[in-house]
């Protein structure tokens, strides 16, 4: 399945309105901070929500981007596969 991104998101589907599946994030200073994933569960247990954090983190390596973490699936990503994350994390707030 292919990722979209748009200004607010890295999604699945035809446009973010009606995708299938999302990662919101926000622009900063620093990088991005990571909102909120959603899936719908027409697409659940496929590893599509991991799909979106790697993405993101793949966005943020190649842009240079450090990431801020408040999504609780893409904190426990993160915590799971420790090994696979190269990019700067930083605290928001």
């Amino acid at each position: 399945m292919e990722i979209n991104q748009n200004e607010q998101a890295f999604y699945i589907g035809d446009d973010y309105t009606n995708a299938l599946a999302r990662l919101v994030f926000r622009n900063t200073d620093f990088g991005m901070v990571l909102e909120h994933t959603e899936v719908d569960a027409s697409l659940a247990g496929q590893g599509i929500g991991r799909a979106l954090v790697k993405y993101a983190v793949e966005v943020a390596r190649n842009e240079k981007f450090q990431l801020a973490v408040e999504c609780e699936y893409a904190q426990a990503e993160f915590k799971k596969h420790p090994d696979k994350i190269d990019v700067r994390l930083c605290h928001t707030g």
